[in-house]
Parts: C-alpha cells; sequence; structure tokens
C-alpha cells in the first residue's frame, strides 16, 4: 500500500479553492454509473456525504457556478484513483 492510498480523510488539511483545484460539476455524468471513468465518487480524496479532503466546499468552481458541496460526478486536476471504488472494465 503506498503513502498516498493511506491519506486520514478524519483530519482538517489546507485545502485548495475549486477554482484553483480545477473543480467542475460534469451534469452529463449526474445519472451515470460514478465507479467509472475520472469523477469525485471514486477519488480518493472523496468523502460520501459531498464533501473532499482536499477541496473546499464553497466558492465557485472554474465555470463560476456556486453552491456548498462537491459533486460525486465532478472531477478536478488533482483527482486520485480510489481502487475500492473504482470499476475495472
Amino acid at each position: 500500500m503506498s503513502l498516498i492510498e493511506t491519506i486520514d480523510k478524519s483530519k482538517n488539511y489546507l485545502k485548495f479553492s475549486k477554482a484553483i483545484s480545477g473543480y467542475v460539476e460534469v451534469d452529463l455524468f449526474k445519472n451515470s454509473d460514478l465507479n467509472k471513468g475520472y469523477l469525485c465518487y471514486n477519488c480518493l480524496y472523496y468523502i460520501q456525504d459531498n464533501k473532499c479532503s482536499i477541496v473546499q466546499t464553497d466558492g465557485p468552481d472554474v465555470n463560476n457556478k456556486k453552491n456548498r458541496i462537491i459533486t460525486p460526478h465532478g472531477v478536478c486536476t488533482l483527482w486520485y484513483h480510489n481502487e475500492s471504488e473504482l470499476k475495472k472494465s
């Protein structure tokens, strides 16, 4: 197991803004199989209650869309695969 696979999601890390992280919600994937592809849902940093370990929940995304969550169908440039969520095709 690599160091990155042991990140403690309960800790409060310094977080990036949505805009700086490149976060964007991809509404086309809202009803898709979230276990496939580069989506927040299968990212190592994603926390199941619409949060992220390293990206702030509030503030505008790269498209200036504002809400107070990280959606499971979103993605950012910091995405890293979570082996336990990602389906192999």
